[in-house]
């Protein structure tokens, strides 16, 4: 956004309007404000010039042909590069409706007609500040959020090399199960949420000893008992933790071993007490070991690790998880191919 000091020309603003007598004084006012101005007389033409000249401010009249300034407010919504533009509808003050339906299309504020024009500058400068401040804080809060995703991608990884040298591990497992959330019809943050919280699933490794964590041969009854606390000791990890990312985290690390026939661990639920996100990376978890080396076994091969799960399915695996495993198989081929472990 441009440089908003008195006198200084201070952005580029977008009036859209299709009559030609409304469009000149207000041009005339803000080019006095020192303002840079270009006109559009509808919607159309306003979402050519937006996409083209990245306007700072748009003020856009209400009633147009063609596009109108509802439809057009709602066009550029739909743009995430245009999140926070901010778009000024002109409306008359008694038109409580139009106001209503504006908010709901994403208007970022109103100015009344008969316009003031002695207070138009005023209240452009005015709201260029306040959205060039909501700007900073939305990608403020979007480097706070890359930088917590980026923590926990690690965290998970500091786990997983403690018995599988390259983490990728990690990163089928939790690109699976994104995968299969889109199959179970997780809207598209849920999946990115089930994406970023997955690599913490097995984060409790850290407290496991190596020599029951790398244990080449079959762990007895008592190193089994020691291993299966890591979903405890990881659930400790991300316990009361405000923010939805790492509470969803929290779910995984504790509930992706337990079965749905209720014989899992270590709170021994069953079918839907189980947080789906929970039987989701169950699933992927199991199918990723099950394909993948490990210091107690060879890889199995893909039909047999889906042979393994169509075995256990309604035991161990939620039956609707398995058919929608089935239904991605080919772009789960397409992850695992893409994150193959070293020979």
């Amino acid at each position: 956004m441009s440089d908003l000091q008195e006198g200084q020309v201070s952005g580029l603003i977008l009036i859209v309007d299709d009559e030609l007598l409304q469009r000149l004084p207000m041009r005339e006012t803000l080019e006095q404000s020192c303002f840079r101005v270009m006109e559009a007389k509808d919607g159309a033409d306003a979402w050519d010039l937006v996409q083209r000249e990245c306007p700072d401010l748009v003020i856009s009249d209400v009633v147009m042909p063609g596009m109108d300034g509802f439809a057009f407010c709602e066009r550029v919504r739909r743009r995430e590069e245009f999140k926070h533009l901010p778009i000024v509808m002109a409306t008359s003050l008694e038109d409580e409706a139009s106001i209503e339906r504006a908010y709901r299309y994403g208007a970022t504020d109103f100015i009344t007609k008969p316009i003031n024009w002695n207070l138009l500058g005023h209240r452009v400068r005015y709201i260029l500040r306040s959205a060039r401040t909501a700007q900073n804080l939305a990608d403020r809060e979007s480097e706070l959020l890359q930088t917590r995703i980026e923590i926990i991608r690690r965290l998970g990884q500091a786990a997983e090399y403690r018995d599988n040298e390259t983490g990728f591990h990690i990163q089928r497992m939790s690109y699976y199960a994104a995968l299969m959330g889109e199959g179970m019809g997780f809207s598209t943050q849920k999946q990115e949420l089930l994406l970023h919280a997955a690599p913490m699933h097995d984060v409790g490794k850290i407290g496991i000893p190596d020599r029951i964590l790398l244990k080449p041969g079959k762990l007895t009854a008592e190193e089994f008992s020691i291993m299966k606390t890591h979903t405890t000791l990881g659930a400790k990890l991300l316990d009361q933790e405000p923010s939805l990312l790492l509470r969803t985290a929290h779910t995984i690390a504790l509930t992706h071993h337990e079965r749905w026939d209720g014989a899992g661990y270590p709170n021994g639920l069953a079918q839907g007490d189980i947080p789906l996100m929970g039987r989701i990376c169950s699933l992927a978890d199991v199918f990723d070991a099950l394909t993948s080396r490990r210091p107690y076994k060879l890889p199995w091969s893909v039909e047999a690790a889906v042979d393994e799960i169509d075995r256990n399915s309604g035991s161990m695996f939620d039956p609707a998880v398995v058919h929608v495993f089935h239904a991605v198989m080919p772009e789960v081929l397409k992850i695992k191919e893409a994150f193959s472990d070293p020979v």
